[in-house]
């Protein structure tokens, strides 16, 4: 009886060490926000106001027209694959054509140690920008802005 019990103990300290392991695991690589602005870990997401959810959210790359008012790169730690480019345009009527820009987000971290992982892109005289293209890569580079003229 009393080996019973012992056996039972250990077994259940081994199945709780177990399930510790397991869920240490399984959140070192997580986002940081489960669901930063409504946006998936692991997605980068687009925002047609500033308190909207996304309408917009890709786990890939992408090339399209998407409005957008605000990019959030929710992306989780994965290198050479957790940074996201971006490729945008908006109309400029002094101009008569689209002016083009580009950006680099990093993914959130819980200290903020990451840089910046959200980018607002803000019309002016009701035009407003269009993103064009999402690539998810490796660390942004030294020169690479979040937004800036391409």
């Amino acid at each position: 009886m009393r080996t019973s019990r012992t056996a039972s103990l250990l077994a259940g300290s081994a199945t709780l060490a177990l399930f510790a392991t397991v869920s240490t695991a399984g959140t070192a690589s997580a986002a940081v926000y489960p669901s930063t602005y409504g946006c998936k870990p692991g997605n980068v997401c687009l925002y047609e106001n500033d308190t909207s959810k996304p309408h917009f959210s890709k786990d890939g790359n992408w090339t399209g027209s998407e409005f957008s008012v605000q990019i959030v790169n929710n992306g989780t730690v994965d290198t050479n694959r957790d940074h996201i480019r971006f490729t945008a345009q908006k109309y400029s009527a002094a101009e008569g054509r689209p002016i083009k820009y580009k950006g680099c987000l990093h993914y959130a971290t819980a200290d903020g140690s990451g840089g910046q992982y959200k980018v607002a892109l803000p019309g002016t005289n009701s035009y407003g920008f269009i993103v064009k293209s999402l690539t998810w890569g490796p660390e942004c580079g030294s020169g690479e802005k979040p937004l800036e003229f391409a």
